[in-house]
């Protein structure tokens, strides 16, 4: 008779997660010829084969593609009876890491959804640059993170794509000015780079007025003075005025939002996990307000 061993389909689930052999046995805390060995034998297992590698990446054949939703739902089986027998360890508080962008949305739903319906976890989330994040987790500081990945970085488990809008304050006409006024996040937001080569691209002229390291700042600054900014199309307010080409201002690329997870995550952090993929998964895709 031919069994599955969580701990070999949890290897399946993060290979596939990650994109990569490597991201997949650091999240775990295995060598990557471990995770390797863990697959290989479970193919042979099964006598399928479950992962294709390409210069692409990593993807599923077509039964990795039907293996995988049964996957996930043996390790979700699985908390649900360590939950149920009350096997949750010590740890109850769990301290999740996002962009301050990100506190009223994503953080609101973790608050007031997740923590209602797991009343024996405490969550605990600690807003910072994604790099500070980064290492706060590798330091053993938080039991998860969400990021914003560096462009062509594969680390994490992808979550969504959040449009980057250039904004401004009702009535206010900042783009008609010779030199645009810029209130931007500081050296370390991994947005701000790419604003700047694209104005410097499009060769427009621009300076700082202000520079804060809070969402909340950027909005009061952006509110009281003359000023443009770019900023995730979730978290901008709804009578903000939306700019594009119709301003002559360039298209920037999408955000990637990544979840990292270390691989000996205890049950509370996993189902936290868990919540924030289905939260991703409904989520509407943000629609482009002007023609970038």
């Amino acid at each position: 008779m031919r069994h599955l061993d969580n701990d070999t389909l949890a290897a399946f689930v993060a290979v596939y997660d990650c994109g990569s052999f490597t991201q997949a046995a650091e999240q775990l805390g295995k060598t990557q010829a471990a995770v390797s060995i863990m697959l290989s034998r479970l193919e042979k297992h099964l006598g399928q084969r479950l992962l294709e590698r390409s210069r692409q990446g990593i993807s599923l054949t077509s039964s990795g593609e039907k293996l995988i939703g049964y996957a996930r739902r043996m390790q979700q089986l699985e908390e649900e009876a360590l939950t149920a027998l009350g096997c949750f360890d010590a740890k109850s508080r769990i301290r999740i890491g996002m962009p301050d962008d990100y506190l009223g949305t994503i953080g609101a739903e973790l608050i007031e959804k997740f923590s209602q319906r797991n009343p024996q976890l405490q969550v605990e989330i600690v807003s910072d640059f994604s790099y500070k994040l980064e290492k706060q987790l590798n330091d053993g500081h938080l039991e998860m993170a969400i990021v914003t990945r560096q462009p062509g970085e594969q680390n994490g488990e992808f979550l969504r794509q959040e449009p980057q809008l250039w904004c401004t304050a009702p009535n206010c006409y900042p783009e008609q000015q010779t030199t645009l006024p810029l209130v931007l996040f500081p050296e370390g937001c991994r947005a701000r780079p790419q604003v700047i080569r694209a104005l410097d691209k499009a060769r427009l002229r621009w300076h700082i007025v202000c520079t804060s390291s809070h969402l909340a700042g950027v909005q009061t600054a952006i509110r009281i003075g003359q000023a443009l900014t770019v900023l995730p199309a979730s978290v901008i307010p709804d009578d903000w005025r939306i700019l594009g080409q119709n301003e002559q201002l360039p298209a920037l690329q999408p955000l990637n939002l990544a979840l990292i997870v270390p691989g000996d995550a205890h049950v509370g952090t996993r189902r936290l996990a868990q919540f924030i993929r289905e939260l991703a998964a409904v989520a509407q895709p943000l629609p482009m307000q002007t023609a970038l």
